[in-house]
């Protein structure tokens, strides 16, 4: 009932309506011209009555919209809807994604994979592959063909099926244009328990797997988003060869590696004014041994104390500190604390984990975290291009 609750309680009435009436989830008794105060208590009353069955399809529903309120969300709904004079003009984040849903759910599907995609993006499910310049992505269905018949050899699979389509990515203040290709194929049998009947019975089934490749043409880059990493290189090779009919040699990407050597004492972190960040602290420090032993030493402050994480240091150990000893940083958490947005109480707080090599928890998804990944973590000497 969570993701019902939050879906009814935050999107408009104008939508719920739109949404319970025009997908056969009439609510007997209901006003739909009563003040939204009126209208919200009933309507999950009605909800609660629901058999079994309608209240799984909502459910399900409600989740899916739910999913694309966040700011990556709503930035892949914007890259793919059509009709953005009407959609811009909607209440919020809600109202946009059910609207959509409803509108064009093409585009909402589209918006789902793009976020997917997105949300994945340097994390361990990613690799990025060094491509040609200014190619351009074939729309021609012989050449989509080919590379289904080449990613069914691959796996093995019965059946493979490859969407193309154009899209946006942000970067700060800029947009980057794209190409993304998601895959969908047919995994090994599986089977599962359910009731028919009143009796446990087994039904088989032959799910299907995703994975997602976008290509930059402005920088040559191609990534790829897939759960199993030993196939990466290969469905890129097959990529370039027939949707980009340019063969490559697949070489990986630079990647970035962090240098938290300048963290081991106090130090400022230089902000421009129009970025709103009111400040930064490092709250957690892991030590290791230089003789890279399997011993660690965490120390970590509340984000909240005046007192920074170095005068604790200094306080606990004096000329013992083991920041000036036989150790090295291994992990870091440094809190940004942005100033409140117009209107509200508290400004957010970013939490960044850094850990060498290349570890990091921000993918650079929100406008907040592009914002360190893609100009603050350079300026203040925590990372470099290999």
């Amino acid at each position: 009932m969570l993701h019902i609750a939050r879906f009814i309680r935050n999107t408009p009435v104008k939508g719920l309506q739109a949404y319970f009436l025009g997908n056969g989830f009439p609510v007997p008794g209901l006003d739909w011209r009563e003040p939204e105060v009126k209208v919200v208590v009933p309507l999950l009353k009605a909800v609660e009555a629901l058999d079994d069955g309608k209240r799984a399809i909502l459910s399900v529903d409600a989740g899916r919209i739910d999913a694309l309120t966040d700011e990556l969300g709503q930035e892949a709904m914007w890259s793919v809807v059509r009709d953005q004079e009407s959609f811009g003009k909607l209440e919020n984040a809600h109202d946009r994604a059910t609207w959509l849903f409803l509108h064009d759910p093409e585009a909402f599907q589209r918006a789902e994979e793009i976020r997917y995609t997105d949300s994945h993006r340097l994390g361990r499910m990613w690799d990025g592959f060094v491509g040609p310049l200014q190619a351009t992505v074939s729309m021609d269905s012989e050449h989509h063909r080919q590379f289904e018949i080449s990613l069914r050899n691959l796996f093995r699979s019965g059946q493979v099926k490859v969407e193309v389509y154009h899209r946006t990515r942000a970067h700060l203040d800029e947009e980057s244009r794209l190409v993304q290709v998601m895959v969908y194929r047919e995994g090994l049998p599986d089977s599962f328990l359910e009731f028919q009947e009143g009796e446990l019975a087994r039904r088989n089934r032959r799910p299907v797997l995703e994975f997602a490749l976008t290509y930059q043409p402005e920088d040559g880059v191609i990534e790829v988003i897939s759960q199993g990493r030993e196939n990466r290189e290969e469905i890129v090779r097959m990529f370039a060869e027939t949707l980009l009919q340019t063969p490559i040699k697949t070489a990986r990407v630079p990647l970035r590696r962090y240098d938290l050597a300048s963290l081991s004492s106090p130090r400022d972190f230089p902000t421009d004014p129009e970025d709103g960040i009111e400040s930064v602290k490092v709250v957690l420090l892991q030590l290791q041994p230089l003789d890279h032993g399997p011993e660690r030493i965490t120390f970590e402050t509340n984000r909240r104390t005046d007192q920074s994480l170095y005068e604790r240091l200094w306080d606990w150990f004096e000329r013992n500190n083991p920041l000036t000893g036989d150790f090295r940083i291994q992990i870091a958490k440094i809190s940004v604390r942005f100033h409140p947005e117009k209107g509200g109480r508290q400004g957010k707080v970013l939490t960044i984990r850094l850990a060498l090599p290349n570890g990091c928890n921000l993918k650079g998804t929100t406008d907040k975290e592009r914002l360190i990944c893609e100009k603050y973590l350079a300026r203040w000497g925590l990372v470099r291009e290999l």
